[in-house]
């Protein structure tokens, strides 16, 4: 019988196209391609596998109720991407209004490196004005006071049906030293993002998505932090592979790796190369440094028991603060050998972090 959790692999990596041969093992069964798509939603591909599948000969395909099952799920996942590229377009256009032309983060522009662009499980939408951290703060508590905000963003409700976050900075590190490289380089490429305007599916006004250079990078490094926080899940993973498929010259390699080194993330990286290359079969010229087998593992372990974004980890109880912190604490030492420098500093910086919060809802008017 067929490995449900192999099977998974393969449609993943036919769905991005890695995978050419189109013929399996064995034929699988009814059980293993509901085990398939349970798989997809946990981890939020399910646009990918169903992709995966309507690849496949017709002696490989599903029962009839599970196949149009998966096709109604993709028809309704680009229906959403239709919708948030044209909100996309709106909020680019408020933004524009007043006066901060911005970067569309991660999804709708994440979405334009998938062989379907429409295919890819979209979220909120993710912003990033063209202005200092320090200035996007003051605009966004002014707008919106009375929202929950962080260090890096805060919660922008323009949209009915979509949320919207507005970021002053695109990520952060826990660690001060590289967290102020991290910004240096985001500042660094902050016009050229801004720069950098395409038509989306269904639009008729371009709005600006991240550079490639960047998002080898950001991507990265959103990983890794998501990682300390909730967890992640495979659709992020599938965004780095499809990334690092978008070919970059010698140059771009080594300028990337230099980043890496001066960010901490050499070691993460090791460990991301080594999900993308069995999970997804991705290419050696396109992985940016020796798999590390060990550390890969681990990371694709908790990949796999999370999901997206670790809404599935049921390893632990969320229900109140102790438990979130007992957890927390669990990940925390799970992980900790993937990014030691990270995992130390995320002690403190969540701690401040927390009482940061609370200060800001004290401060709330009545």
């Amino acid at each position: 019988m067929y490995k449900p959790q192999n099977f998974f692999f393969a449609l993943m990596q036919l769905g991005i196209g890695t995978r050419k041969s189109t013929r399996l093992e064995t034929l699988p069964t009814e059980e293993t391609w509901k085990a398939v798509m349970q798989m997809a939603q946990k981890q939020a591909v399910l646009g990918i596998v169903v992709d995966g599948m309507l690849k496949l000969p017709a002696e490989y395909l599903p029962p009839a109720p599970i196949k149009l099952k998966g096709i109604q799920q993709l028809l309704r996942i680009e229906q959403l991407n239709r919708r948030l590229n044209g909100e996309a377009v709106q909020v680019s256009e408020f933004l524009q209004a007043e006066g901060y032309a911005c970067t569309i983060l991660k999804g709708q522009g994440i979405a334009l490196y998938y062989p379907n662009p429409l295919h890819r499980m979209p979220g909120d939408i993710d912003v990033w004005p063209d202005a200092e951290p320090n200035v996007l703060r003051k605009y966004g508590r002014k707008k919106f006071y009375d929202k929950e905000w962080s260090l890096h963003h805060t919660h922008f409700p323009i949209l009915k049906e979509t949320e919207v976050e507005l970021h002053f900075q695109p990520s952060y590190m826990y660690n001060p030293v590289t967290n102020t490289r991290l910004l240096t380089f985001c500042g660094k490429h902050r016009k050229a993002c801004a720069g950098n305007r395409v038509l989306l599916e269904g639009t008729d006004q371009p709005v600006a998505v991240a550079t490639d250079t960047f998002n080898r990078i950001y991507v990265l490094q959103h990983i890794m932090r998501h990682l300390f926080e909730e967890g992640i899940g495979l659709r992020q993973l599938t965004d780095y592979a499809l990334v690092l498929r978008k070919r970059m010259t010698a140059i771009d390699k080594e300028e990337t790796l230099q980043t890496l080194h001066r960010l901490n993330m050499e070691g993460f990286a090791g460990a991301v190369m080594y999900v993308l290359q069995t999970v997804f079969a991705l290419e050696p010229e396109y992985l940016l440094c020796p798999p590390d087998e060990k550390k890969g593992k681990l990371l694709l372990e908790e990949i796999l028991e999370g999901g997206n974004f670790g809404f599935y980890d049921r390893r632990g109880d969320k229900r109140n603060l102790l438990n979130k912190v007992k957890k927390r604490a669990h990940r925390f030492l799970r992980v900790f050998s993937l990014a030691p420098s990270e995992a130390v500093w995320s002690f403190l910086f969540f701690t401040r972090a927390f009482f940061q919060r609370r200060w800001h809802r004290l401060k709330r008017p009545a």
